[in-house]
């Protein structure tokens, strides 16, 4: 009998270790997966905090990058305009049957000048090569998708239709009416009495303003959207970084 009551307490003995074995070790493993949670959590912290960085540091680097494309649009559309008013003196000239004189000699270069428009792409680039998505504001993503993708590129594809459609008749007419062409120096016509009744030429000063025209409404345009765009832009930075501006 009391073998029995031996044995049988070895034995709750024994099972009473199991469970509490049994315990400890599903509290190590519960600590363990707690563990490697927390330490995943906090690594995808760190690697959020610095996608959020770098997205900040692309932001901040396409202000400057628009900035640049405002300066470099002010000066071509400058170019534009001095362009249209020389033209219009030419033609006047003509239409009043004014004299040949050296003062309209600087105005026939003015009208085929043709600055060639580089957009600064380096932040756009940068925020398509980590994923567009790398911005975190949905509105402003697409806003600035669509300023890159759609209008500014528009402006683009025009100002390249400009540089060589332009590129060529400045050749054309410049061998064809002028004793020689220089790159922004005065154009001396072979002969201005011919020039000045010279129907193509006529037409090609005509065409050439309403071409410069639109382009310089385009550079209006673009200069207006790059504003709006910066000011969308800054607007995002200073709601997520209350020190950008100072």
């Amino acid at each position: 009998m009391f073998k029995f009551f031996r044995r049988t307490r070895s034995k709750a003995l024994e099972e009473s270790k199991v469970i509490k074995y049994l315990k400890y070790a599903i509290g190590e493993i519960i600590l363990v997966v707690i563990g490697i949670l927390i330490a995943l959590q906090i690594n995808n912290w760190n690697e959020d905090k610095k996608t959020r960085k770098l997205e900040l540091s692309i932001l901040k680097e396409m202000v400057e990058n628009l900035e640049a494309d405002i300066e470099d649009m002010e000066i071509n559309k400058a170019y534009h305009e001095r362009g249209i008013e020389s033209a219009n003196i030419i033609l006047s000239a003509f239409e009043n049957n004014q004299a040949q004189h050296d003062s309209l000699n600087k105005h026939y270069g003015k009208v085929s000048l043709i600055p060639k428009y580089l957009r600064s792409e380096t932040a756009y680039t940068s925020m398509k090569e980590k994923g567009t998505r790398i911005v975190k504001n949905d509105s402003l993503r697409l806003k600035i998708t669509s300023y890159y993708e759609i209008s500014s590129q528009y402006l683009m594809d025009w100002n390249d239709a400009e540089w060589n459609v332009q590129f060529q008749d400045s050749r054309d007419i410049s061998r064809k009416y002028f004793k020689k062409f220089e790159v922004f120096r005065d154009l001396v016509p072979e002969d201005y009495n011919a020039l000045s009744n010279d129907k193509a030429y006529r037409n090609y000063l005509n065409n050439r303003i309403g071409w410069l025209n639109v382009t310089v409404a385009l550079y209006r345009n673009r200069i207006t959207g790059s504003k709006e765009l910066i000011e969308t832009i800054e607007d995002e930075l200073m709601r997520r970084d209350p020190t950008y501006k100072e």
